[in-house]
């Protein structure tokens, strides 16, 4: 790695002119090959300093998950891990901010958090990786966010796109509008209600009024337009991901029975578990559901493209 990095120099490149080079002393820049490896291996000791909590990390973006059978219990637990973060920050030579910091309770009292000097106040919602997480579990911040985006690119799209083809404003509706539903689609769209589907479904649409030049409100042909153009709607983007997520995980449902052959058993479903309550809300207990409706075929398949293209037949 030192003969790799010694003596590296970087420069911008702009249609053939060059910039005057340099380099860098400290670090190994980003997008180079060695820079993910170097920080999972320097990251890695982080994951193991606290015991008291479960760290979930995704590049340098990370939270703790930390219980207490007590909220004494629990406010202690905090504590004692915020002090091992900022020990671990300081021994890496790296400053944890402790003003983009955020702590949130799930049916517990949490008490505000000192770090470095800076009260960190608990609040009803965080943002994580792009998903709004609720104290009460429920989506409803992130379905309005989603649905303002959806519905401000749809008037972009009416504006700055209006003299593009059909196929070309396809494209940007996809970019545009299609990705934001998509985008974590698996950590809420499973959860979401009848009503919170609807105002997502009625935003997606005027995307779709757009590509079309449509008026903003009254009857418009929604679904033969969708089909027009190949896009899906929302109710088809959240059947589509689940499937494709419960052909995934094919290898966690248990398909070797023990005694008569049934019609289920040919068809590799398995008996559905109890959804009550917070039951119904665990994901790995909705894909059952899913997985049984899988074409026995699709089940077998082990291609990623072929079960990919025959889910999406299924779906859409």
């Amino acid at each position: 790695m030192t003969n790799y990095l010694q003596g590296c120099t970087q420069f911008v490149d702009v249609e053939g002119v060059h910039s005057e080079s340099w380099t860098m002393d400290v670090g190994v820049g980003q997008g180079k090959r060695l820079s993910a490896d170097l920080f999972n291996l320097g990251t890695l000791s982080n994951a193991l300093w606290s015991l008291l909590s479960h760290l979930v990390q995704y590049a340098d973006d990370g939270g703790d998950v930390i219980s207490g059978s007590t909220d004494s219990e629990l406010n202690e637990n905090i504590r004692l891990t915020a002090t091992a973060r900022t020990t671990w920050f300081n021994l890496a030579g790296l400053t944890l901010n402790a003003s983009k910091s955020e702590i949130i309770g799930f049916g517990s009292h949490i008490e505000p958090l000192t770090i470095n000097g800076q009260t960190i106040h608990p609040t009803s919602s965080i943002k994580f990786l792009g998903l709004t997480i609720q104290s009460n579990l429920n989506f409803q911040k992130h379905v309005d966010d989603i649905s303002n985006k959806m519905r401000s690119a749809a008037g972009r799209l009416r504006t700055e796109c209006r003299h593009l083809t059909l196929s070309d404003k396809r494209t940007v509706f996809n970019g545009w509008i299609r990705s934001l539903p998509t985008c974590n689609a698996l950590a809420y769209l499973p959860h979401l209600n009848s009503s919170q589907l609807q105002q997502l479904n009625a935003a997606y649409n005027s995307g779709i009024r757009s590509i079309f030049k449509l008026p903003k409100k009254g009857y418009a042909p929604i679904t033969e337009l969708c089909e027009r153009i190949r896009v899906p709607n929302i109710y088809q983007i959240k059947e589509y991901s689940i499937l494709l997520e419960a052909w995934r995980r094919r290898s966690s449902f248990n398909v070797q029975f023990i005694g008569p052959t049934t019609r289920g058993r040919a068809k590799l479903n398995v008996p559905l578990p109890n959804t009550k309550g917070m039951a119904g809300k665990i994901l790995s207990n909705i894909l059952v559901e899913y997985w049984n409706k899988l074409p026995t075929e699709t089940k077998l398949e082990n291609c990623p493209n072929r079960a990919k293209y025959a889910i999406r037949k299924l779906a859409f």
